[in-house]
């Protein structure tokens, strides 16, 4: 072969190399903390989603396989291509590349809603399955609303309402209102949920479902006045399971707006956090895959809620 298709040929196969090492490249190492700092030698590359760093790496790999064919580099060259080859799907397996599994970068938000505009019926969508809901655009208490009569019933009993109309009797639909929205989520992700709650009855189910019937999900669980007061669970046909819990009461009815995280990370760790204090972990892998959508259920209670976001975690 040439020297120069030799020469292009190289140069080809390293700007290869110095693309996928930006695409998950970190800022340098800092020298001294507490005296100087050195500029990031890369910037994430925020427009890159798992499946382009997916493609990069294959074209890399054809591009060494083809050099090697023709002999158009050095056996030392190509073999460092294929250590970083190696590294770079290593990373992207385990998750620790640029991306959550989904393709998406931690913190992109995937959902937001201020109910704002005054209604739930548009941008976004929200779909009522049981109950009444409405839209409070003035006062201390506002936001997407829901009042049930108290209901003898504990966390378990509510499972996933389904997506459709509910179709027995209007005493079995009073006993909870139950809202949705289809969104999908990572299977990590941060749900944020600002309430006011009127009324200390029955229990608030924040939760985000997978499938069509919204029989399957994970969710977090307010208990008004009753022991556990936060509860995490996993919902499936089978029926609810508490995975973690805080044990105590916990009273949120003083008037007053209250912040509720949900977060899950890709190795399954979930974590409530309620006005930025920690109340419950667990961890469940079970559910895989992305979810479907966002699922809300009032089980007795008076519940305002003003903003509600979801990040990629």
């Amino acid at each position: 072969m040439k020297t120069s298709q030799i020469g292009k040929t190289r140069c080809l196969l390293a700007a290869s190399a110095i693309a996928l090492a930006a695409y998950v490249a970190v800022p340098a190492v800092q020298a001294d903390t507490t005296t100087t700092t050195t500029t990031p030698a890369y910037q994430p590359w925020s427009g890159a989603t798992g499946q382009q760093l997916k493609s990069l790496i294959a074209d890399l790999k054809a591009k060494i396989a083809a050099a090697e064919q023709s002999q158009a580099a050095s056996p030392d060259f190509l073999a460092d291509l294929k250590a970083l080859v190696t590294k770079y799907e290593a990373l992207q397996i385990s998750g620790q590349g640029q991306g959550t599994p989904s393709g998406m970068a931690p913190g992109t938000q995937v959902f937001t809603d201020t109910f704002a505009d005054g209604n739930y019926t548009a941008n976004p969508a929200w779909k009522v399955s049981a109950g009444t809901w409405t839209v409070d655009p003035n006062g201390n208490n506002r936001g997407l609303n829901s009042k049930v009569r108290p209901q003898k019933l504990n966390i378990n009993n509510v499972l996933g309402a389904l997506l459709n109309s509910q179709s027995g009797s209007t005493s079995e639909q009073n006993q909870f209102a139950s809202i949705y929205t289809p969104v999908k989520i990572p299977n990590a992700f941060a749900l944020k949920v600002t309430f006011t709650s009127k009324d200390k009855q029955g229990a608030l189910n924040l939760g985000v479902y997978q499938g069509s019937s919204g029989s399957t999900m994970y969710r977090v669980v307010y208990q008004p006045g009753a022991a556990p007061g936060i509860a995490i669970q996993k919902v499936t046909s089978q029926g609810a399971t508490t995975l973690g819990s805080y044990n105590s009461t916990v009273n949120l009815e003083d008037g007053s707006p209250h912040t509720l995280v949900f977060s899950r990370d890709a190795k399954g760790n979930m974590k409530a956090t309620l006005d930025e204090q920690s109340v419950a972990t667990a961890k469940d892998t079970s559910l895989t895959g992305d979810m479907t959508g966002l699922l809300f259920i009032n089980s007795g209670g008076a519940y305002y809620m003003r903003e509600v976001t979801v990040v990629s975690n």
